[in-house]
C-alpha cells in the first residue's frame, strides 16, 4: 500500500456508540475508543478543525465527551449522514481516517450494516456499509484516500428475534468511480462473527489490539502491518473473533488485494423451496456436534451424485445457524 498524506491534509470521522434509542443495546466502550483514537490522530499532527467525532455516550461517559478538546455531536444517522455528504465530500484533502465502534449486523445479501444512535426495534437507523466504500471511492468525494477501521459485529440477526425483513437503512449514492482511489478496510470480524467488548477496561479487544499496533508505527502507519499485527494479537486471546482486511487500488481494473474483498465474494446461490430436512436428523446432529467441538472447520467439497440435495442441505444449515456460529456456507462448483 502506497498512500502518501500529509497530517494537515487529513481528514478523521470517528464515531463512537453506547447508547443506543433502544437501551437494552447500550454498551461501555465504544465512546473511549473513538476518544483515544482521535487522540492518536491529533498525537500525529492532523488538525483538531480536520476530525469530525460523533459520539453518543452512556451518562456515566458524558463528562469525559465533554472534557475533550474536539467538540461533538450525537451519532445520529442524520447527523453522520450529513457530515459524510454534505462536509467531507467537498473537502479537498488527501486522506480520510474513518474509525467506527458501536453496533454492527450483516443481511441476508451479506452487506454489512453499523447501527446508528437512533436505532431501536422499530426504527432500525443504519448505514450500508458497501455504499459507502462506494461513495467514497467516486468522483462525488474529493478527498481521494481512505482508510476505515470498524470495530462492529457482522453476525446476522433472525427476523424471528425482531429484526424486520426490510432493514432499509442509509444507502450512498456515488458518483463515476476515481482511477485514483485507495482503500484499506480493517474490520472487526469476519461475516457471521460478533466484536467483543472488554468490559472491564472499557473498550473493544479489536480497538485496543488496533491502538497497540498503531504505537509501533509513526506517520503515515503501514496499515497492512498493522493489521497483521491486529491478528496476531487476536490469535492469542481465544475469541472467536478474526479480524479481516482488504485493499483496493484505483476502479479502472488495477486492482490488488492483499485479502479477499468480503463484498466481492458470492453469494447469490440458488435454492429451492424445501423447507425441512428428510431423513437427515442424524447427519445434521452429528455436524453439528463436531461444529460445537471446534472452533475452526476446514470446508471441502461432497463428490456424490448430483441432484440430492448436498447444496440445500448446506444452505438450509448454514442459514438456521448463522445467527450463533462464525463462518457460513461455501458453495464449491
Amino acid at each position: 500500500m502506497t498512500i502518501t498524506a500529509n497530517p494537515e491534509k487529513t481528514y478523521g470521522l470517528i464515531v463512537g456508540i453506547e447508547n443506543y434509542q433502544a437501551t437494552n443495546w447500550n454498551v461501555n466502550g465504544p465512546v473511549h475508543d473513538a476518544i483515544k483514537f482521535a487522540d492518536w490522530l491529533l498525537s500525529r499532527g492532523v488538525p483538531k478543525d480536520n476530525i469530525r467525532l460523533c459520539l453518543s455516550p452512556l451518562t456515566e461517559n458524558s463528562e469525559l465527551v465533554n472534557n475533550f478538546e474536539i467538540t461533538s455531536t450525537p451519532a445520529t444517522e442524520h447527523n453522520i449522514v450529513d457530515i459524510i455528504t454534505n462536509d467531507l465530500s467537498q473537502q479537498t484533502g488527501e486522506l480520510l481516517f474513518i474509525f467506527w465502534a458501536g453496533h454492527g449486523l450483516i443481511t441476508s445479501e451479506r452487506n454489512r450494516r453499523l447501527l446508528c444512535a437512533d436505532a431501536s426495534k422499530t426504527n432500525w437507523q443504519n448505514l450500508d456499509f458497501n455504499s459507502l466504500l462506494l461513495l467514497l471511492g467516486s468522483d462525488a468525494f474529493k478527498i481521494p484516500h481512505h482508510i476505515c477501521i470498524v470495530d462492529a459485529c457482522a453476525n446476522y440477526l433472525l427476523e424471528s428475534n425482531g429484526r424486520p425483513t426490510n432493514l432499509g437503512g442509509q444507502q450512498f449514492p456515488s458518483g463515476k468511480p476515481r482511477t485514483d482511489s485507495q482503500q484499506f478496510v480493517l474490520l472487526a470480524t469476519r461475516e457471521g462473527e460478533r466484536a467483543k467488548v472488554n468490559s472491564s477496561e472499557k473498550t473493544g479487544y479489536f480497538s485496543q489490539a488496533v491502538r497497540k499496533a498503531l504505537e509501533h508505527h509513526d506517520w503515515l502507519p503501514d496499515m497492512p502491518a498493522v493489521a497483521d499485527h491486529v491478528k496476531q494479537q487476536f490469535a492469542n486471546l481465544n475469541k472467536q473473533q478474526l479480524p479481516t482486511y482488504f485493499y483496493r487500488r484505483s476502479w479502472n481494473g488495477d486492482q490488488e488485494d492483499y485479502h479477499p474483498n468480503p463484498f466481492e465474494v458470492a453469494h447469490n446461490i440458488p435454492s429451492t423451496q424445501a423447507c425441512k430436512f428428510v431423513d437427515r436428523h442424524q447427519p445434521l446432529e452429528e455436524l453439528h456436534q463436531l461444529l460445537q467441538q471446534n472452533n475452526i472447520v476446514a470446508i471441502t467439497d461432497i463428490i456424490g451424485k448430483g441432484g440430492v440435495g448436498k447444496t440445500e442441505l448446506a444452505i438450509q444449515y448454514s442459514w438456521y445457524n448463522l445467527e450463533n456460529s462464525p463462518g457460513g456456507c461455501c458453495w464449491l462448483n
